[in-house]
């Protein structure tokens, strides 16, 4: 039991300032109008007792308290009622007390008959004859205390339960800003393995050429010169994979929303290949995580690239939807499409990218008839402010 002073629910100080005033009423009656009466002294002894011993336990944080506000109020009612020689309401604010304080177990059921035998004591001590509707104080009034005993510890139950429901978001969102970072570590270190790979063995393959020129110039200036335009072509593609993987390593507060970023990347691919491609993006702005967006980034450079390299197309559109709860870009091209659908390295890394965020890929298409490719990502999306739709908006980067 908590003790009176430690409560802080609005109900229990009202109920502990109802108690004090209750006591404090019924002292001045005995003293302003039942001194006359037989054994006086002993009356206002137990009331002090009633009053004192129940508080004072309840204050030390025992929890006996709603059995001795049975057990002192109830004898003050039974022997004041004697003394006074009529029946008495003294027992309401008492076992209202005792219900609000009450634990769910039998001993609030015993407690409930106690407060309801009581009352019927005090009328055989001053006769039958003063039965009436007061007798049911005890039994009303705790039954009263019972109620609102309950209600507060629903509502005690309730604010642990969302304690404990924002404790358990506060530790999911910790979790997954520890998987975000280890799956942004590991992205980096991939993309650390690629430069490596791919950057490292074309400038081993530089020098090496470098060395033949150097050889070459002397006895072959013009194998030389070929020599060195076949070098230049390769720096200029390992330049253009350069950036693609700065691109990608960039920190993610410099990378603008999806729609922007996608665009920039068709652009981009259009200025260099001449190609007619179209972007369409629907749906208001979503705010989605870096592993996201570098999924779908590199599912759209990898459909781009396929449809000139393998499918030969010539028009491209890509199409970004995006919804509540899920983000859905489609690249359709009308090139010579896919006679067998077979996940070679690139295709494969775009399904595992997108499955690794609980996504996946589709692919339709048909010999002669085009390809579709269609990446879908589940996303928690926040909407930004403002009612302003994104839709169909469209730019030709041909």
């Amino acid at each position: 039991m908590v003790p009176f002073q430690n409560e802080t629910h609005w109900v229990y100080k009202i109920a502990q300032l109802t108690r004090i005033g209750w006591f404090i009423l019924h002292l001045l009656i005995l003293v302003l109008f039942l001194n006359p009466i037989p054994l006086a002294w002993l009356n206002m002894t137990l009331l002090f007792a009633a009053f004192l011993i129940p508080q004072w336990t309840h204050s030390s944080g025992r929890k006996n308290y709603p059995l001795l506000e049975l057990f002192f109020s109830g004898l003050f009612l039974i022997v004041g009622c004697y003394l006074l020689g009529k029946y008495s309401s003294f027992l309401a604010i008492p076992s209202l007390c005792a219900g609000i304080y009450s634990r769910p177990d039998k001993e609030r059921w015993l407690l409930w008959a106690g407060f309801t035998i009581v009352p019927f004591l005090a009328i055989l001590a001053v006769g039958l004859e003063q039965l009436g509707m007061g007798v049911i104080d005890g039994l009303f009034f705790f039954g009263v205390g019972i109620a609102i005993s309950k209600v507060l510890e629903a509502e005690k139950k309730t604010k642990v339960l969302l304690e404990e429901n924002n404790r358990q978001n506060q530790l999911l969102e910790e979790y997954a800003k520890q998987i975000e970072n280890i799956t942004l570590l590991e992205e980096r270190n991939r993309l650390a393995r690629d430069l490596h790979d791919t950057v490292g063995h074309t400038f081993t393959s530089v020098i090496m050429g470098l060395d033949a020129v150097s050889f070459l110039m002397d006895g072959s200036p013009q194998k030389a010169k070929e020599q060195v335009s076949r070098l230049r072509d390769v720096m200029r593609r390992s330049l253009e994979e350069t950036r693609t993987y700065i691109h990608q390593i960039s920190p993610n507060d410099e990378i603008g929303d999806l729609s922007s970023q996608l665009r920039n990347i068709v652009y981009e691919f259009a200025s260099h290949t001449k190609m007619e491609i179209t972007f369409k993006s629907n749906g208001a702005p979503a705010s989605i995580t870096f592993q996201g967006a570098i999924a779908l980034t590199r599912c759209l450079q990898e459909a781009l690239t396929n449809a000139v390299r393998h499918g030969q197309a010539d028009e491209i559109t890509v199409t970004l939807n995006q919804e509540a709860s899920q983000v859905l870009l489609v690249i359709t091209d009308n090139g010579m499409g896919i006679k067998e659908k077979k996940f070679g390295f690139g295709l494969s890394g775009m399904k595992e990218r997108l499955e690794s965020l609980q996504g996946s890929l589709a692919i339709e298409s048909s010999d002669q008839g085009g390809t579709v490719v269609t990446c879908f990502l589940p996303v928690r999306v926040e909407r930004m402010r403002g009612e302003n739709l994104q839709n169909d908006k469209s730019i030709d980067c041909g």
